[in-house]
Parts: structure tokens; sequence; C-alpha cells
């Protein structure tokens, strides 16, 4: 199972500076571009960083693009390559699988369902032709760039789906994440907005830490997930840290003891594996007010009994934006999981590193970020 994210909220630029291009093309000596867009996707408290990276030759006709087919009539679907001058033909497109094409589509599923029942044919054939499909990576990022970058989407909520990638650098001893978009969808004005991550963990006996839990209701669990490493053509294990914050009321400590059990339930020396629905957090909290947060004044006030604590916490706004937070966050257990699972993994397996050093695409500390 690969680890997903699925964002909803609204497309923000990030603002290029002598440093940092958000948009970046490199030529190289050998005739290969590389191209990468990165952009923040801002849903309700938090601020996404996506970003992505393709790359083409400058010579078109050394282009050749890997596709997989559609499985039919019960057979499974086979690779094939397509040309380049083939690379947008309808034809070519509607008989590839979805995970091999990158979408962006500007207009609703429900907007084009009224028009379709309103039979409004001309109207219709609009609306469709505002969602685009393409095989090459360089001219799917070079479109989002521009609807990124647009007037016209700047107030638009759209569902942002991808793939969160890792690489390790032998050279920093350190992983590197990053969250590859491959599909944009618009969603109505009134959709939720969601950070929603799909999550493959794998875990041992030693995995959670909640011993502080009652004080800071945070617990956290330790454990690693599998990602395909290019550099040395094989899975590896990436080391990964997942939150739970449940409350510390009674269902809040009754749900922490659910999983609890998830995570400590060994027979042996084993390595254990589940897929997790979880929250990409990514920002300052909006939290409850409380009797602290008041104004000297307001506490005088309820004090001498002239205000009402509940009166005044309701017209402090109810919440207020607490610290900044970056982790990921366990909502639930992802599809096909109902408890975690024995693997045939030992611990070496999980702590091997891969032993040749390939780029990365960290994030730079000199990134200037703010949005436009």
């Amino acid at each position: 199972m690969a680890n997903t994210f699925s964002f909803v909220g609204y497309l923000k630029p990030i603002k290029s500076t002598e440093k940092f291009n958000s948009f970046s093309t490199t030529k190289f000596d050998s005739g290969w571009i590389n191209e990468r867009l990165v952009f923040n996707v801002r849903a309700g408290d938090n601020t996404h960083r996506v970003e992505i990276n393709a790359g083409r030759w400058a010579d078109e006709k050394k282009n050749v693009i890997y596709g997989f087919t559609k499985g039919e009539n019960g057979n499974k679907g086979e690779t094939i390559q397509i040309t380049w001058a083939k690379r947008n033909d309808p034809d070519v497109i509607e008989s590839m699988a979805g995970w091999k094409i990158f979408t962006v589509d500007t207009e609703t599923y429900k907007h084009r369902k009224e028009l379709e029942e309103a039979g409004e044919t001309e109207a219709l054939e609009a609306a469709n032709k505002k969602r685009k499909h393409f095989l090459a990576g360089t001219e799917f990022c070079e479109y989002v760039n521009r609807v990124v970058n647009s007037e016209k989407t700047k107030d638009m909520k759209f569902r942002v789906n991808g793939n969160v990638t890792y690489r390790y650098s032998e050279k920093n001893d350190q992983y590197y994440s990053a969250y590859e978009v491959t599909k944009i969808y618009r969603v109505d004005d009134d959709a939720e907005v969601s950070s929603e991550m799909n999550i493959d963990f794998y875990f041992t006996d030693d995995a959670i830490d909640a011993t502080d839990y009652t004080e800071t209701g945070r617990a956290t669990v330790s454990g690693y997930t599998q990602y395909y490493d290019s550099s040395v053509k094989r899975n590896c294990f990436c080391p990964i840290t997942l939150a739970m914050r449940f409350g510390t009321d009674t269902d809040g400590m009754e749900t922490l003891a659910y999983w609890n059990d998830i995570f400590t339930e060994f027979e042996d020396d084993t390595v254990r594996h589940v897929g997790l629905k979880c929250d990409e957090i990514n920002g300052a909290q909006r939290v409850q007010v409380t009797y602290d947060d008041l104004s000297d004044k307001v506490k005088r006030a309820i004090k001498v009994g002239a205000k009402k604590l509940e009166d005044a916490l309701q017209e402090a706004g109810g919440t207020i934006m607490g610290d900044r937070i970056q982790e990921i966050r366990i909502i639930g257990f992802g599809r096909g999981f109902s408890d975690a699972e024995t693997t045939s993994y030992e611990v070496e397996d999980l702590i091997k590193k891969p032993t040749v050093d390939v780029d990365i695409f960290a994030e730079n500390e000199d990134e200037d970020e703010d949005d436009l």
C-alpha cells in the first residue's frame, strides 16, 4: 500500500525570491530537462506544501512515455511504450489505467450534472473541456503552474491528490519526504476542507509512548513506512513518528487504550504492519478559549459576579489560535484493515539504509514560502 494524500482546500502560489523559484526549469548538458513546481494547499488551519517533479529530453524523438493499460474482460493491463507524438491522443489516454494519468479539472461534478439534467449541451461541452488529462509529467507541471497562479482559481476550492514519496541522503544521513501531486479536482464551495493521508505503517513492540498523555493530551507511535528506492532498486523503510490526540476525558482515554492494545499486542519479537488513516497537521490550530486566556479586566468582572464565565468565553469567540503544530495524526484504520498483522520482516530489515546517495528535494531552510 503506497502512502497517499488527499487535501481539500485552496491553491496558494509561493512567492519566488532570488534564492528560490516556485517554478523552475533546469537544463543539463545531456539534453535532459527537469521541471519542478512547488505550491501550497491551504486547508483550514493547515498549510500543505506540495510539488510536481517531471522531466523530458529536449530532443522530442528521444522521449518515450511508459504507460499501463486498463484491464479488460478479466485480464490485467500491461506496460506499453507511448511515443511523444501520441502522448495527447484521446484514444491512447482513454486506454490508460487511471493511476498513469495526470488530471486537472477546474469544473465541479455537481455543475456538470446540473447542465446534463437541464439539457444544456453546449454549456456541458464547455464544462467538459475544463477537465484536462496528461500522460507527460512536464505538461502537467506547466499547466498546474498556470492554474495555481490564475486569478480565476484563487477563490476556488480543490481536492489535491497524490503520493507521499521518500528519499534517503547517505551524505546527510537523513530521510526526506515530499507530497507529489498527480490529480487536482475542483470541488463545491461548501465542501469540507481536509488534510487526509493514508500511511503504510510497520512497527515493533516498543512503538508507543503515552507517558505524559494525561498532562499533554498527546501520545506518539514510532515506526517505519515502506518506499521504493530507485538508487538501490529495492523496497526500503523510512522512520516515521505518528501522533495520537483523542482528548483526556473518559472517551478519549478509552480510545487511547484501544490503540495502545493495537500497538502493544505482540506474541514474540516480530514486526507488525497496519494501514492507517491520518491527518497531516501543519499550522497553528484553533483551541478552546479558557479562563487563563481572558484579560485581567474580564477576570475581575467574573470574580465580582458582574459577568458569568460562560458568557465571557462565548464573547471571546469560543476559540483562539494556539501553537503551531506539525505532525501526522492517527484518525483510524486505512481501507482493508481492522487490526495490525504480523509480517515476515525482521527489525534489521527496518533499520537497513540505502547505501547509494541520491539527489534530494528536501525543503531549503532559506526558501521564502510566504504566500502571495
